[in-house]
């Protein structure tokens, strides 16, 4: 039976303006992308290394060297080069696109005659190709490179990059098999899967498909491929610090099918629930499907964080077990909550439920978001959500975190992929089917497919309404109502309504011919409370406003932010953000009170007192843009004022 699926809109068809996302996309678009191709080819004074450019020029004959970095340095590039095709679709750039038709040239330069690409194999261990698929990430760089060629094809209808991919894509499909003569492993780092399947819709090439479902449908057999690789005379180490976590780490212990709790690298697991719902989606396999609503009501009722963080611990970047979340040695990294968006994304098209669109947008404003500085040329890796600079500076058990975004990172995967993120926001905003349109992010602009037409007026997630002008004759308007902005009023050309509400959208179907819809969101500020299985967090609260989560920060209330108390009964109110912050945020303050020590001494019999005192908030995602300084998302409560 076909399933009724919600399709994502063509970039070419989407225009994001507004001052929020407006001034991202601009940032990216002018001087990230130029930054991070500077950063690429190590010319960023002060920043980590990168020689990804080097690497390639190496493997392509065109310089001297051995390669560094770290072994899937290869996707750097790739991400960029996906970044820069999004950018191409929303605004041509006749320079950028020499510059990208330029770095196309060289990864092809490095590509062998039976079409394999790989600058760390080609230049160090040429003979060791595939004898280390659990670390090796040969596999996981082709993926990156088959995403990267299918968005810039769109983007500018050139083949270069998609000829490139292709004949990688085909000598893989010689190399991995059950058939004779075959490998029949599949990749440590799952991507290669959802590329695959990008691969297979622009081509049409089902082969690609089958190769997806075979990497997935491998994957947690018995034999455990990964254990017999270590046993091989030519297997070599590359990661010996993540060996001792195994089959989990890599979600090999499972058939995929079978997989009920979210478990293992974070990234890794999200990359592969992607693929699973692309395959569960297009080939109708319920199994697939059955487990993909367990893993994702695991992550978000049991590991998941506030901000939309997945990944508890260092070791691994991986999950841990239900209701471990750690707010100060928190992993949190900005790849995983983009691998949530894109799990999420999918899980929406084929559920045509707005609850995706939920955490899809809690991820985005506060994790995703946090990860690049206003400057836009400064990344988190990590996102906690507890910060003190100087435990952090002396205990090496919180030495992955940075009180302070960095430049670049010895491994930087995350600064690449926010930006082909953001600069893809189109392909999570909107979505179609044949009896409507989808609104899943609220972005002023506008939205195409056929005659169907949309203008969006909003300063979403700032302001508390949106406007449509809608046309394009008889369909269904679905609009998300947000689980943390839910829409308190909706006119219909100034005429009040009460739409049928399905699976969490507002759903509005009429004759449309240029009619104007006006909603209203609840953005008064709200408490949050945890589990009180997460045993840490009992007696405290977050504060959201809309999606965003808000955060305390030294800078605008001095020092030691465990010693705040805010009454239950404190008014929350709206406030100008303080200096440093740009104009249209949103800060919030509220009475509260702080314990004052009765003496300095490490420990005393003397109590502290409790002070009047006033707390301002910010959203999470702004902090350390003011420099290095103490930073907590949960606030302890009074019950009652002293």
């Amino acid at each position: 039976m076909e399933r009724n699926k919600i399709r994502p809109l063509r970039l070419k068809d989407v225009v994001i303006t507004g001052s929020f996302w407006n001034r991202y996309m601009e940032q990216i678009r002018t001087h990230v992308i130029q930054y991070q191709w500077e950063a690429l080819n190590d010319r960023v004074e002060d920043a980590k290394r990168s020689h990804c450019i080097k690497n390639f020029e190496i493997a392509a004959g065109k310089r001297q060297g051995d390669f560094y970095g770290m072994v899937f340095q290869d996707s750097d590039l790739y991400k960029w080069l996906e970044s820069v095709a999004y950018s191409l679709a929303i605004h041509p750039d006749p320079a950028l696109e020499a510059l990208a038709d330029e770095a196309i040239a060289l990864i092809g330069a490095a590509q062998q005659p039976d079409g394999y690409i790989n600058t760390y194999y080609t230049v160090k261990y040429p003979e060791r190709r595939w004898t280390n698929l659990q670390h090796g990430h040969e596999l996981y760089c082709a993926g990156h490179l088959f995403e990267a060629a299918v968005a810039y094809y769109d983007a500018t209808g050139k083949r270069a990059a998609l000829d490139i991919a292709i004949r990688f894509a085909d000598y893989i499909d010689t190399v991995f098999g059950l058939e004779a003569g075959k490998l029949d492993g599949y990749p440590g780092h799952q991507e290669i899967e959802l590329a695959l399947f990008k691969l297979y819709e622009t081509t049409g090439e089902r082969r690609y498909l089958l190769l997806a479902a075979y990497f997935i449908k491998q994957r947690g057999r018995e034999p455990n491929y990964f254990d017999l690789e270590w046993e091989k005379p030519e297997y070599r180490e590359i990661f010996p610090e993540i060996t001792p976590l195994a089959r989990t780490y890599s979600q090999s212990h499972l058939l995929p099918e079978e997989q009920r709790v979210a478990t293992g690298h974070a990234v890794r697991a999200v990359y592969m629930y992607c693929a699973m719902a692309d395959l569960a989606a297009e080939m109708d396999d319920a199994a697939l499907l059955k487990a993909l609503d367990a893993l994702y009501t695991d992550i978000t009722t049991k590991q998941m964080y506030i901000t939309g963080a997945i990944g508890s611990v260092a070791w691994g970047e991986r999950f841990t077990g239900a209701y471990d979340l750690p707010n100060d040695q928190i992993y949190g990294e900005t790849c995983a909550s983009v691998g949530l968006m894109m799990f999420c994304r999918r899980m929406n098209a084929m559920h045509l439920d707005a609850r995706y669109g939920d955490t899809m947008e809690l991820a985005l404003y506060n994790t995703v978001l946090a990860g690049t500085s206003l400057a836009g040329t400064e990344f988190f890796y990590v996102n906690p959500l507890h910060v003190e600079p100087e435990r952090i500076h002396v205990n090496p058990n919180l030495s992955h975190v940075k009180p302070v975004r960095q430049k670049w990172f010895d491994c930087a995967c995350c600064p690449s992929n926010l930006a082909r993120t953001v600069m893809g926001l189109g392909l999570y905003a909107y979505g179609a089917t044949t009896d409507g349109l989808y609104v899943n992010l609220y972005c002023a602009g506008s939205a195409r497919d056929g005659a169907r037409h949309i203008e969006v007026q909003t300063d979403y997630p700032y302001s508390s309404d949106a406007t449509f002008k809608v046309s394009g004759g008889f369909f269904r308007l679905y609009l998300r109502n947000p689980q943390y902005a839910p829409v308190e009023r909706i006119t219909v050309n100034g005429e009040v309504v009460q739409p049928q509400i399905e699976n969490g959208y507002i759903v509005l179907e009429r004759d449309w011919s240029g009619d104007v819809v006006a909603i209203q969101f609840d953005m008064r500020p709200k408490r949050m409370y945890c589990t009180n299985e997460v045993q840490h967090n009992i007696g405290s609260t977050a504060i959201m406003r809309g999606p965003l989560v808000y955060c305390m920060e030294q800078v605008d209330n001095g020092p030691c932010l465990g010693a705040f108390r805010l009454p239950d009964d404190a008014p929350i109110t709206e406030i100008t953000p303080p200096d440093g912050l740009l104009p249209e945020v949103v800060a919030l303050t509220a009475p509260a009170y702080q314990y004052k020590q009765a003496e300095d001494a490490l420990y005393t019999e003397q109590k502290p007192m409790l002070a009047p005192s006033q707390l301002t908030l910010i959203p999470y995602f702004l902090w350390a843009n003011r420099g290095e300084n103490e930073m907590r998302v949960y606030v302890p409560t009074l019950e009652q004022t002293p």
